[in-house]
């Protein structure tokens, strides 16, 4: 979703591939989908169900295309955009610091910056996972290692919100997974890039039979509060104390450390899977998805003033209230309102806030000086 990951095409100037910038783009329908209905998910068994599918796989799934794009190589070009992520997160903390002082009167607290405000806890999570990713890349099973670091992360308490560590170990094997899947090229065979119809329907199937579960547990949010579980802040522990499955409490520590990690896991498979088959799914050609898919950062960053505006006015509350017809008026109004942040006009209006310019930090090279190749050989273009 950043500049660097909407950037499918490399600078060889080989042309773009659609089917990333179409499944970025209905992957941040998703994210404003789920924000729209964020409050009045555990108001009816429809809104908690469609809560908890979302958050099952979008964000992981948004993790992996980043890391498809990204490089453990620490090249001038990879610290500029990571530092770029840097400072659109603090413009951003900025601008929320802003909002809820000019609005509410609120003060930025102790936590101001050490825990990300709402959705920016995305920027500082890549940023992180890209500083870390050169390291990992050394290691001889980094995807393992990142699946241990996951899974371990969530034993300790101290692991939680601030500089959205929790989640950067929660997600950093989609990270990992999205990077080796590229330079392995694991996603570059005409199995994948142009499924059979079997394959597709498999895909669909397990979208649907996911889909399908929840319909048949009505009363899943009373038995277990998953979506807790996929906000992916808190550690086992606190979990499995404020939402048990069906009220069940670990005896022990042993017990409870085997739960923990048992339910994690099994979540991230079926991020995994779920994700897959998404990428399976998603339309291949170029279409508007795939002009409005390069500018899902737009989307991401702005679409959240917005709802937290439709939030305090009471508007998502009183849409809700119309039952069905209102639920699917929030759905429709949120792939409107990702639209609408990703047309070009609103590109241009807002593109100091969101690829604000920061040439001006670095220092320059010398002319006529390049960067060398992997193999050394040939300078970069």
């Amino acid at each position: 979703m950043t500049q660097t990951a909407q950037k499918s095409a490399p600078a060889t100037g080989r042309p773009r591939i659609a089917l990333w910038d179409n499944a970025r783009f209905l992957l941040i329908v998703l994210v404003v989908v789920g924000h729209m209905i964020s409050t009045v998910r555990t108001d009816s068994a429809l809104t908690y169900g469609l809560y908890a599918y979302i958050y099952l796989f979008h964000m992981p799934a948004m993790i992996l295309l980043s890391g498809f794009f990204a490089h453990a190589e620490v090249t001038p070009k990879a610290v500029k955009s990571t530092i770029q992520l840097i400072v659109v997160w603090l413009l951003w903390e900025g601008i929320w610091a802003l909002i809820h002082f000019g609005v509410e009167g609120k003060e930025p607290g102790s936590k101001f910056l050490v825990s990300p405000a709402w959705t920016l806890w995305f920027l500082v999570s890549l940023a992180t996972m890209r500083i870390l990713l050169p390291y990992l890349a050394k290691m001889r099973h980094p995807l393992l290692i990142s699946i241990v670091l996951a899974l371990v992360g969530g034993l300790a308490p101290a692991i939680g919100t601030e500089f959205s560590a929790a989640r950067t170990l929660s997600f950093l094997p989609f990270f990992v997974l999205g990077w080796l899947a590229r330079t392995r090229g694991w996603l570059t065979g005409n199995w994948f890039l142009r499924p059979t119809r079997a394959l597709r329907a498999a895909a669909w199937a397990v979208l649907g039979i996911i889909g399908l579960v929840f319909v048949l547990l009505p009363n899943l949010r009373k038995e277990w509060r998953i979506d807790t579980w996929l906000t992916w802040r808190d550690d086992d522990a606190w979990l499995l104390e404020h939402a048990p499955v069906n009220g069940w409490e670990p005896p022990n520590a042993l017990l409870e450390t085997a739960a923990g990690l048992s339910i994690t896991a099994v979540l991230l498979a079926i991020a995994a899977i779920m994700t897959f088959a998404l990428l399976v799914v998603v339309p291949r050609g170029h279409s508007l998805l795939t002009v409005w898919g390069t500018r899902t950062l737009y989307a991401y960053l702005l679409h959240a003033p917005i709802i937290w505006v439709l939030r305090k006015t009471g508007a998502i509350d009183a849409i809700y209230s119309l039952g069905i017809g209102g639920v699917t008026l929030l759905i429709l109004i949120g792939i409107a309102i990702a639209v609408l942040l990703s047309v070009a006009p609103v590109a241009r209006v807002t593109r100091p806030l969101i690829e604000p310019r920061i040439d001006w930090l670095f220092t320059r090279e010398p002319a006529g000086v390049t960067a060398p190749t992997k193999g050394g050989s040939r300078p970069e273009k």
